[in-house]
């Protein structure tokens, strides 16, 4: 991994532990619906970003880096691959109200400047072809996005009964509005900053299976880029996620990571706008990696191919320490949709969610 790339990696993830600070200003507003929808070192000879280890002689901004990872900004520990901390907070109660009804997101402080969505019809997992059951988060681009004037995203809320609320960092804030996928909306994540993160892993259980879902569309098509993730400030290994342009890949490839195992997917990677359903069968320690997960393209399963990065032996760590989860870190991407299943979809789930979110994006 070059220098460059790394040096932008280790930013983003001292930038996320201070998400919470940034999120003060004036009351929500309205924002109709139309529109729109400092530099790390390396830590020894090589360091793992996006769930990457370390050396032992390298520093970061903000603070000293050890052998496991490296230090942010204000002081506290964080692995390359992202950080923990106070990014969000999961909102009480079903706010959408009655089916059919108007869903009105939460008048919240996200930001100065920051406004309110109006209200829009309660999304439906049924009608938009996604199983219900299971469904832990359901982040839509024509819904729940707190933005500026200027359409800088301050959150994105979660459209499912959970109500989860993900926030971005003050001045590194995604666009809303100037992107699409398919004529849908989409959100821009033009920096190497722009992500979105909320504390937690959204309630799922440590050894649990789950099935991450992103529609994303690369316009960095050699950078690192992480759809989604989950994992633990400080213990490089505990992430797992969608990796595309992973540590050590052999190409620009399409690619997994899980628990310090690193995996290189067939799928180049491409500025076509994709569908990406990576499944977890378990989470229990100890059992292997590649006959417990599946990871599909445009619904094209994929052949997995282990590269040097990462320090794991083929099997699951235990997750059990992991508490974030982000959406959309890294290189330059636009994001139409992000899902999460606290279960691994079957087969046939997993054929049904790929075939209504490429229609809905017009994706062949």
């Amino acid at each position: 991994m070059g220098n460059s790339r790394l040096g932008s990696w280790l930013l983003v993830h001292c930038l996320v532990a201070v998400v919470a600070a940034s999120c003060s200003g004036t009351a929500a507003k309205k924002v109709p619906a139309t529109e729109g929808a400092g530099e790390g070192g390396e830590a020894g000879a090589t360091s793992e970003a996006l769930g990457g280890r370390g050396g032992s002689g390298g520093a970061s901004t903000g603070g000293a880096s050890g052998s496991d990872g490296i230090m942010t900004s204000d002081g506290g520990a964080a692995a390359d691959s992202g950080a923990g901390g106070s990014f969000g907070e999961a909102l009480p109660g079903d706010m959408a109200g009655a089916a059919g009804a108007p869903a009105q997101d939460p008048p919240i402080d996200v930001g100065e400047g920051c406004l309110q969505p109006l209200s829009a019809p309660k999304l439906s997992p049924t009608a938009a072809g996604l199983p219900a059951d299971g469904l832990t988060l359901w982040l839509r681009g024509d819904r729940g996005v707190y933005a500026t004037d200027q359409h800088r995203v301050c959150a994105w809320a979660d459209q499912s009964a959970n109500k989860f609320l993900f926030k971005a960092s003050s001045g590194t804030r995604p666009l809303w509005g100037a992107a699409s996928l398919g004529a849908q909306s989409g959100i821009d994540f033009d920096t190497t900053t722009s992500l979105l993160s909320i504390t937690g892993v959204l309630g799922i259980p440590a050894t649990s299976g789950r099935t991450f879902i992103a529609v994303v569309q690369s316009v960095d098509t050699t950078g690192r880029f992480a759809a989604v993730q989950q994992g633990q400030s400080g213990s490089p290994g505990t992430y797992l996620g969608m990796d595309a342009n992973t540590f050590n890949t052999a190409g620009s490839h399409e690619g997994v990571y899980i628990c310090n195992n690193s995996y290189d997917a067939a799928a180049s990677t491409s500025t076509a706008a994709r569908v990406h359903v990576y499944t977890i069968d378990t989470m229990v320690p100890g059992q292997p990696v590649l006959t417990n997960i599946d990871y599909r393209v445009n619904g094209a399963p994929q052949m997995l191919s282990r590269d040097s990065g990462g320090l794991g032996n083929g099997n699951i760590e235990d997750f059990s320490g992991a508490n974030f989860t982000l959406v959309a870190a890294g290189a330059h991407a636009i994001m139409a949709e992000a899902i999460i299943y606290n279960r691994a979809l079957s087969i046939e789930e997993r054929g049904a969610v790929e075939t209504a979110l490429k229609t809905r994006y017009g994706i062949q």
